[in-house]
């Protein structure tokens, strides 16, 4: 029997994304998103480069223009994209709310891999796409209930948001799955997170013409832990999971987060806790679940 390691590094990831997102969305609420994302690349791509140079490793070794291309688009629906608008759709809808939703991205990928791949789709994985969609469904009504006018077009801009923020990982699931395997992993982020600071430097000068603050009201010290944690640590059990696993494991094991967030976001004053909510959100982790491990 092989060690676990791979799906044990996909669950660490989420345990770091649960612990982090919190941070982030309050930071980004005083200084938008694109600067978060920033500081996280700018911790993180230099503390990779320095490592796999010290272990010897060429940042080029492996590389082929498909790998590349892959790791770009891997930035580019995570990065550079997605989790902007996932910060965006946490602060108008709660973190666990929108993490929820997002989450939900494991069967985008089983639904890809029936239409393009002729996967069959059995029974079980019918059942639990029925499970994910009811526990979407039933959060969108938590968070749209009771709501004037302009407050329910907020909400319903971020669950908006939260369900292309789940389209988005998609595709950076795959694109992660199919650019690192058989490489070193953290080779593979020194690569991913120069890519990604490239992306950002751009959308950087677009936030500086916006005028907000350059720094969070605490300053960025606060928010290293955060960004160790996520960045750093749960970007490697993200890559390593993914490439040491099949694809629905690693997928559903990263997507755990929402569970994990909830005592989080309550405990640092983020959320509003209750039964019917808790009920939701396990259903929909239940359905991703059931999905991506059944047999067709």
């Amino acid at each position: 029997m092989a060690p676990p390691y791979g799906p044990l590094a996909a669950f660490g990831a989420s345990v770091s994304w649960a612990y982090a997102t919190t941070r982030y969305t309050r930071a980004a609420r005083e200084v938008g998103s694109t600067r978060v994302n920033f500081a996280r690349v700018l911790v993180a791509f230099p503390t990779f480069a320095l490592i796999a140079l010290a272990r010897g490793r060429s940042l080029s070794e492996g590389f082929d223009a498909s790998r590349l291309g892959w790791l770009l688009l891997s930035v580019l629906s995570s990065y550079a994209l997605a989790d902007s608008v996932f910060f965006v759709a946490a602060a108008r809808v709660g973190v666990t709310t929108a993490l929820s939703i997002a989450s939900v991205y494991p069967l985008w990928a089983a639904l890809f891999g029936t239409i393009a791949d002729g996967e069959p789709l059995g029974p079980l994985r019918l059942a639990g796409m029925a499970l994910a969609i009811c526990g979407v469904v039933w959060l969108v009504r938590e968070r749209g209930d009771g709501a004037d006018g302009p407050a329910r077009r907020r909400v319903g801009v971020g669950l908006l948001l939260s369900a292309l923020t789940s389209l988005l990982w998609a595709a950076n699931s795959v694109a992660v799955k199919r650019a690192s395997t058989d490489l070193d992993t953290l080779t593979v982020n020194a690569v991913r997170y120069g890519l990604a600071l490239v992306l950002l430097g751009p959308q950087l000068r677009i936030a500086r013409a916006k005028g907000l603050p350059s720094r969070p009201a605490h300053g960025w010290r606060p928010l290293l832990p955060a960004i160790v944690a996520d960045a750093v640590v749960g970007s490697s059990c993200y890559v390593y999971g993914l490439s040491h696993t099949d694809l629905a494991v690693g997928a559903t094991l990263s997507a755990l987060a929402p569970v994990i967030s909830a005592p989080v976001a309550i405990h640092a004053g983020e959320e509003r806790w209750n039964a019917r909510r808790f009920a939701a959100v396990m259903l929909t982790v239940a359905g991703v679940s059931v999905l991506v491990s059944a047999r067709a």
